[in-house]
């Protein structure tokens, strides 16, 4: 579903919030192209053509049941990635914290302890 930036932030948000407890929220971001565009025509016309058109992005989410997108233009990308970063600080406080796994300590044999309890005696 297409949906305006301020639109798509806020589904975003509410998508974050069905997952917090389980799920995942897949973000993707790629350039738009549009698709009405003839690709028949020479390859060096689309070149020049392109090059003339204000850069898009497409922005999609999706939890694997729910998806939605947007189209974010070169002029307002500055003001969608600030309300984006907001999103995700607000919703990334239910990140699990991996727990390092300790170390494996060997345990010094009773052959060298004694060994070393040896040396120190001799000297």
């Amino acid at each position: 579903m297409l949906l305006d930036n301020d639109a798509f932030l806020s589904a975003l948000n509410k998508l974050y919030q069905t997952t917090s407890k389980k799920g995942t929220v897949w973000v993707t971001m790629k350039k738009y192209v549009d698709s009405d565009s003839n690709f028949s025509r020479k390859k060096a016309e689309r070149i020049k053509e392109s090059e003339e058109e204000e850069n898009k992005c497409l922005v999609r989410a999706t939890n694997g049941k729910k998806k939605i997108s947007t189209i974010v233009l070169a002029k307002d990308k500055s003001m969608f990635e600030k309300n984006y970063k907001n999103v995700l600080l607000i919703n990334l406080d239910n990140l699990k914290v991996e727990k390092k796994k300790p170390t494996p300590t060997t345990t010094p044999s009773s052959s060298t302890t004694a060994k070393t309890a040896a040396k120190k005696t001799k000297v």
